[in-house]
């Protein structure tokens, strides 16, 4: 299930890093909007094939460090602790709580889709060729 508020939530936190303010911009932010929804759908989707790979282990460690990272880098965006809290409306905990599933279906989708890319070589030649080839639709 995929929630209006969550989708507004993250569009907020990608819109602050874009330096786009939603009251001034509503268009700029609406496309945003739009994109992390699609984002978020494109997710889940690999993200329900990704879970099936049993051969991916993803350890809470893992996720942890990459959660830990992450709100750091979301505090230096804010500017303080306290700025990041108010202009999510939540403390410091309950981001921690909100974003560390997130953080740990991120991390298997980019593992299952490194996976399956791993071993492709595209070259100059091979992206010339599909360009010319496909020219009139791009």
């Amino acid at each position: 299930m995929i929630l209006h508020s969550d989708i507004l939530q993250q569009s907020h936190v990608w819109a602050a890093s874009l330096g786009v303010d939603p009251s001034k911009n509503p268009y700029r932010f609406e496309k945003i909007y739009f994109e992390t929804l699609e984002n978020i759908i494109d997710q889940f989707v690999v993200l329900g094939v990704a879970e099936k790979d049993t051969n991916m282990i993803i350890s809470d460690d893992e996720v942890d460090r990459i959660l830990k990272q992450r709100i750091d880098e979301f505090v230096a965006q804010a500017g303080s602790k306290e700025l990041l809290e108010e202009a999510l409306g939540m403390s410091l905990r309950q981001i921690e709580q909100e974003y560390w599933f997130e953080i740990r279906n991120m991390m298997f989708v980019e593992r299952y889709k490194l996976s399956k890319t791993q071993n492709v070589d595209v070259g100059r030649v091979e992206v010339n060729n599909f360009y010319n080839e496909n020219k009139n639709s791009i």
